[in-house]
């Protein structure tokens, strides 16, 4: 007992000190965003509520809410199905499945500022490839400004977003379904079901801790995003694209208003704990039959 209490010391001391760490940062961004602190030069003058009730006076505040609300609707739904849909395409294909998988889960390794930097080309107005394309396919009116315009800008970076998360999720679906009982499939097929009945009644009941999972990370992500966006539009044009972790870089760095940046921070933390166990919870219940009570 003595020799396992000391090897669980020993590998349990560095992640317990990382942990220590980061709930300590997040106590920290708390206690300054109820200071004073305007400026370069810190200041702890204990202001209270101050900077949130600032920030809910700004216009800005509730559209990058809005923005973000979008996120979770646009991002989260789309990604999902996609993935799930091309896990089991490919755990169907059998033959050339690792290429597949290769070219899918590519995007996936790339950074955001490459991500962000192709998918701003593509969109370019003038010398874009998607208007290149439809001008010479003779659909020059469908034409558009795509991230300069105001109206759909923001739908074209959740867009690149999807293209990039998406071989994402459909590894831990594969992964998932590489575990579910061959027999079972075996007996569906036996029984004359279709690929759609077996997809709708077999794969996606048993694959829902994978849904769990991926939904959850991708919740995170969507309320979080900064790189993605800050490299295609900035959190432009006039806000339409603009999100709260935008907010929190200018207000911090940028217009030195580390308070309200901190104010921020703690805002999204907030959110992500509201949004995501709420539904971590309800899922392992409802799918899994665990968190009872």
């Amino acid at each position: 007992m003595k020799a396992n209490l000391k090897y669980a010391i020993i590998f349990l001391t560095p992640i317990l000190f990382v942990t220590f760490i980061l709930y300590a940062m997040v106590l920290w961004s708390v206690y300054v965003s109820l200071t004073y602190w305007y400026g370069i030069l810190p200041s702890w003058k204990f202001i209270g509520l101050s900077n949130y009730y600032y920030l809910i006076q700004t216009e800005r505040f509730w559209i990058d809410l809005r923005n973000n609300s979008l996120w979770l609707a646009l991002f989260i739904l789309p990604t999902t199905f996609l993935g799930l849909f091309l896990a089991y395409a490919l755990d169907r294909i059998g033959k050339g499945e690792g290429i597949f998988r290769a070219i899918f889960l590519y995007p996936t390794a790339l950074s955001f500022v490459v991500t962000g930097n192709v998918w701003a080309w593509m969109y370019d107005p003038d010398v874009g490839v998607l208007n290149t394309i439809l001008k010479s396919l003779g659909l020059g009116f469908l034409q558009s400004r795509w991230i300069t315009d105001p109206s759909i800008a923001l739908y074209c970076v959740i867009g690149a977003a999807v293209w990039q998360y998406t071989g994402f999720a459909m590894i831990i679906y594969l992964s998932a379904i590489k575990g579910i009982p061959p027999a079972m499939i075996e007996s569906a097929v036996v029984d004359g079901a279709t690929s759609l009945q077996i997809l709708r009644h077999i794969i996606i009941p048993q694959v829902r801790h994978a849904t769990l999972v991926v939904t959850s990370l991708l919740a995170i992500f969507a309320l979080r995003v900064f790189d993605l966006i800050w490299v295609m539009t900035g959190g432009g044009p006039a806000y339409s694209t603009d999100v709260l972790a935008i907010y929190m870089y200018i207000a911090t760095f940028r217009q030195h208003l580390v308070a309200v940046g901190a104010a921020l921070s703690v805002i999204i933390f907030l959110l992500s704990i509201v949004i995501v166990i709420p539904y971590v919870k309800w899922a392992m219940k409802r799918w899994l039959g665990l968190g009872g009570g």
